[in-house]
């Protein structure tokens, strides 16, 4: 009887520190997952902020004005004579 209880006694206590342990284990886990998010959701967060400051120098640098200005200074162009237009239909 006395060797019944000590096997259950063991067989308990087994059970017990194998479920601490993977205890211990998930937590640990959970925790390094959580960091890595951490860490994804800033580098997001940057991406995001320079998205934005590249979108908004885009269209700064895509204005008609300025597009316009350059094709007059840089390529020499101008806009056609009125007499020089011809209008195409179909």
């Amino acid at each position: 009887m006395q060797v019944k209880r000590w096997l259950i006694f063991l067989v308990l206590l087994a059970g017990v520190v194998s479920a601490s342990v993977g205890l211990v284990y998930t937590k640990h886990i959970n925790r390094k997952m959580f960091v890595e998010l951490n860490g994804l959701q800033k580098s997001r967060d940057r991406m995001m902020t320079e998205l934005g400051q590249l979108q908004l120098e885009h269209s700064t640098w895509s204005t008609h004005g300025r597009v316009e200005k350059i094709a007059r200074q840089q390529l020499r162009m101008s806009n056609p004579r009125f007499d020089a237009v011809e209008i195409i239909r179909r």
